[in-house]
């Protein structure tokens, strides 16, 4: 009985800080965040992104999104509009220039891929993070 007792707090306690069901059926979570798994920019044009929640990606969650990169000077020299179909980024071309990259979703929501449902996020998703 002890041992059931400890596997339901467990249980109970996998769903704490997850995303909350709103009275009109709409989901949200104010804790999701963008998060960079990888970016080589200037080598080889690749960024890769995902959406993150407390530092841990969440495979299958996505959004639409800008980017735009700039160099050092603060010039735009990149900006791109994405669906968010995927979060591994593949440019034209590297971008040896690179050292500021800002990232902005298109809306305030993400997306589960594995079921679609929206889910609300109070604001867009940002990113902003300075090339190496």
């Amino acid at each position: 009985m002890k041992a059931l007792l400890i596997a339901f707090a467990l249980f109970c306690s996998l769903g704490a800080g997850a995303q909350t069901k709103l009275a009109d059926g709409t989901w949200q979570d104010l804790g999701l965040e963008l998060g960079l798994r990888a970016e080589a920019i200037r080598e080889s044009g690749v960024l890769r992104l995902c959406v993150a929640k407390e530092g841990q990606c969440i495979e299958n969650l996505t959004l639409g999104f800008m980017v735009r990169v700039y160099d050092k000077a603060g010039k735009e020299i990149w900006n791109s509009l994405w669906t968010g179909r995927t979060l591994d980024l593949k440019f034209k071309r590297p971008l040896p220039e690179a050292q500021k990259v800002w990232v902005e979703a298109t809306s305030p929501n993400v997306v589960n891929k594995l079921s679609g449902t929206r889910i609300a996020t109070g604001k867009p998703l940002k990113l902003e993070f300075t090339v190496e």
